[in-house]
């Protein structure tokens, strides 16, 4: 669920204007295509905080009298107060070999492709979360950088913990020791868009793509989930997607008959719900048309601060499966899947030929075909090795 606590917000933001707080609103401007005008905020009486420019949007905080004036300015596509998300974990599990501790790997298949050399390598992964623990033994090898909105410095500390247990999922290092990532080898970037508690706004979430964009990334995942959507939001999901062909991976949410929340229930996103280590849907898991996927979610043991590990459970666990399993294909030969029509054949992977194949290759558990519960299916990685080992093992 959103927290919109506005006259807070501003309390915490305007304390220079504290004469004028009621007169002021924090919100998010788009621009038509080409039109890019930050003078329009100054000529209604604001001041820009950030810009994002990839996007055609900024953040300001315009007196609330003149928004409507603002709004009317012909470069203007539209304005929006800033609204909030939280992350979706749902428990902490009790902790009780780097494969064999991981349930979820053995579920999707992840071993044998690794031993293919799939691993992921070259791949950049930007986790939206509430930063990683880069010290960590698992993750060190695999951090690249990042930043931290929240704080607003280059440093994206996780003071949380569910950061650094989405980022173990994905990337942990194939090292022999605690645990290992569906993808070992990639690159992981850590966008801090949450605060200790697990809550943070849409224009840090905007400022988060946005980074990605700038920082040439592969794949957005984020493992936070919000009611209601918003039009900034929406516009960068778009922008990422097709105009950048960035692949973008969301949580479907924990709750219980709500519907897909967001930014999974963007159809550019990719939603992912979980399952049980029986393949059952997990209890917490949100329905709708929007799943697109689900993936190992309930008691998933991961990385967690100051070098540890912990079970948690959550469609947040489940997202960084399928982000690492993207990671596999990414790193893979596309051509290898000329003759299914999943691909064009021309050796560069697009977001839309990485989503056919995973629909290709998902293994079915719910009613026959696509449904409302389980999306395409398990997402399911012994396909993707059996076409490589065809490929690989046949020359050895």
């Amino acid at each position: 669920m959103f927290y919109i606590i506005f006259p807070l917000i501003v309390l915490v933001f305007f304390s220079p204007f504290s004469v004028a707080l009621p007169r002021y609103g924090v919100v998010l401007v788009s621009f038509s295509d080409g039109k890019y005008n930050p003078t329009a905020v100054s000529a209604a009486g604001g001041r820009v905080t950030k810009e994002f420019k990839d996007l055609g949007m900024l953040k300001a905080v315009v007196p609330q009298n003149a928004i409507d004036y603002l709004k009317q300015n012909p470069s203007v596509d539209f304005v929006e107060r800033d609204e909030y998300f939280e992350i979706a974990e749902t428990e902490d599990v009790p902790t009780s070999a780097e494969y064999s501790g991981s349930w979820g790997l053995e579920d999707i298949g992840a071993e044998p492709i690794h031993w293919l050399n799939y691993t992921g390598r070259g791949v950049r992964i930007a986790v939206l979360d509430t930063g990683i623990d880069y010290h960590h033994p698992d993750l060190a090898s695999n951090y690249k950088g990042g930043f931290d909105f929240i704080n607003y410095d280059n440093d994206p500390m996780d003071d949380n913990g569910h950061g650094t247990h989405v980022a173990g999922i994905i990337a942990a290092a194939r090292d022999g020791k605690g645990i290992v990532g569906v993808a070992p080898d990639a690159e992981l970037y850590a966008i801090k868009v949450s605060d200790g508690q697990g809550n943070g706004s849409f224009s840090d979430l905007v400022a988060g793509i946005n980074w990605a964009i700038e920082n040439h990334m592969n794949i957005i995942t984020m493992s936070i989930t919000g009611e209601g959507g918003s039009q900034a939001l929406a516009k960068a999901v778009s922008t990422a997607y097709h105009h950048y062909g960035i692949l973008l991976v969301a949580a479907v949410g924990n709750g219980n008959g709500k519907g897909v929340l967001y930014p999974a229930a963007y159809d550019d996103v990719i939603g992912v719900g979980s399952v049980s280590e029986d393949n059952k849907l997990s209890s917490f898991s949100l329905t709708g048309s929007q799943v697109e996927f689900v993936a190992p979610g309930s008691a998933i043991k991961s990385t967690w601060l100051k070098g540890q590990y912990k079970l948690s459970s959550g469609t947040s666990m489940a997202t960084p499966f399928v982000t690492g399993a993207i990671a596999l294909l990414l790193g893979s030969d596309e051509r290898m899947w000329n003759d299914t029509g999943a691909v064009n054949g021309d050796g560069k992977w697009t977001n839309e030929e990485i989503r056919q194949v995973l629909k290709d290759t998902a293994r079915d558990l719910g009613a026959k075909g696509k449904d409302n519960s389980f999306g395409y299916g398990l997402i399911d990685l012994h396909f993707i090795y059996e076409r490589a080992c065809h490929l690989v093992c046949s020359h050895k």
